[in-house]
């Protein structure tokens, strides 16, 4: 490994702030010439140097640029700046023997079908319950549209897609069409011959595919692609008309202590040839598209709360009667639209986002408090999709200057 083997940290806003911390794998591992299973990452401010909660997740086995370094630090960091040319803090990278395993970590549990295909993944920490549906039909019937939904969220042990009959207790006969977090269509760049502004792909009623899964100290995740579907459409490089078979691809995480779930999407497009093939399998377009998601929230009476922004990034929205359930979304992209109630039904959410290539969204789960949650989910959104802590590794300059003047007495401490 190099001499200096240290990742800096930048904080760009103007308090101390600690939390988690994600960063691309691969040129990690070129430059330090090491592997996961034996990577160790401490404080640099830390005499001891405890080892971070740390770990590396596979997200696409097909991509492993997709490789992601995650770790919490272990206390807050000082202020930095915005243009990120003052780092607050350093960690330094080790081989070693990595933290064992803790009881009560998140984690992942697959269910499987009879033929081997993944029907829904749990996901657990000590404040949530996640059921995610990779099926569209998971009681085995005529009811088949449920595919890529969070069909049971409960929050320290409590449901909150049908929360009043919870509160109460009764756990049998809740509404079967509960469900949140389902992206039901993908909007693509429609064709300019003949002109339509929009191609449209419904997902609600086909399979996902699980791609990967990983937990450890920081968090669990799964990584799922949904049923290939055929695009014709420009080419974002070349401009020309192209046909490819495209994929949309969706992680979801559930980091440790979190009452939320960070999603990550993208689409994969592969070049079709006219005899009806994959013509390269190393080619990827990844294709700009805007998401449609709905859900079945039996919230009662609610207060819907956007910010007051033209083209607001987040909304939350909560019930008015106790055990006051609420939701909120942040992205990293506009929400173009928020209908609620949505085709009459007071129940029913939907929300569309404006188009991007690479989307990212938080879904926040909170119940018992109804005043203050908007400023939840206003916070989240600018500590963990505006302005998240950034790493990078530390380049041989300047250590006066690389390093804010807080940072730097705490290191000598």
């Amino acid at each position: 490994m190099p001499s200096i083997n240290l990742l800096a940290i930048f904080n760009p806003s103007n308090y101390w702030r600690g939390g988690y911390v994600s960063l691309p794998w691969r040129a990690i591992a070129q430059e330090f010439q090491i592997s996961p299973e034996e990577l160790v990452l401490s404080d640099l401010r830390d005499l001891s140097q405890t080892p971070l909660k740390a770990q590396v997740d596979h997200i696409d086995p097909e991509d492993p640029s997709r490789d992601v370094l995650i770790f919490s630090l272990s206390k807050p960091i000082p202020p930095g700046s915005e243009d990120e040319t003052l780092a607050s803090a350093f960690v330094r990278l080790d081989r070693g023997e990595p933290m064992p395993p803790e009881l009560g970590e998140p984690s992942t549990e697959v269910i499987y079908g009879s033929t081997g295909e993944a029907r829904g993944v749990r996901l657990v920490n000590n404040r949530l319950i996640v059921w995610f549906n990779l099926i569209p039909a998971p009681e085995d019937n005529e009811r088949n549209w449920f595919s890529g939904s969070a069909t049971s969220i409960q929050l320290d042990h409590q449901e909150l897609l049908d929360p009043f009959p919870a509160a109460r207790g009764e756990w049998l006969g809740q509404d079967p069409e509960k469900r949140c977090m389902q992206v039901a269509e993908i909007l693509l760049p429609g064709p300019p011959h003949p002109k339509s502004p929009y191609y449209e792909v419904c997902l609600f009623n086909h399979s996902y595919r699980l791609i990967s899964q990983s937990s450890g100290s920081v968090r669990a995740s799964i990584t799922i692609a949904s049923e290939p579907f055929d695009y014709i459409g420009a080419d974002p490089v070349t401009g020309k008309n192209r046909h490819l078979v495209c994929e949309l691809y969706r992680t979801i995480s559930l980091y440790a202590e979190a009452d939320y779930l960070i999603e990550e999407l993208f689409i994969k497009g592969k070049p079709k040839s006219e005899e009806d093939k994959i013509a390269d399998e190393s080619e990827i377009v990844n294709l700009s598209f805007a998401v449609r998601y709905f859900a079945h929230m039996n919230m009662g009476s609610t207060e819907d709360v956007e910010p007051v922004f033209p083209v607001p990034d987040w909304f939350a929205v909560v019930s008015t009667a106790p055990p006051y359930p609420a939701y909120g979304l942040a992205t990293n992209v506009h929400i173009d639209s928020v209908t609620h109630p949505y085709e009459g039904n007071k129940s029913h959410f939907c929300w569309q986002l404006l188009p991007g290539k690479y989307v990212k969204c938080l879904h926040l789960f909170m119940r018992g408090q109804r005043l203050g949650f908007d400023a939840r989910v206003g916070h989240v959104w600018y500590e963990l999709i505006y302005k998240p802590l950034k790493a990078e590794i530390y380049q041989e300059t300047n250590f006066a200057k690389a390093v804010t003047k807080p940072s730097f007495a705490s290191a000598l401490r």
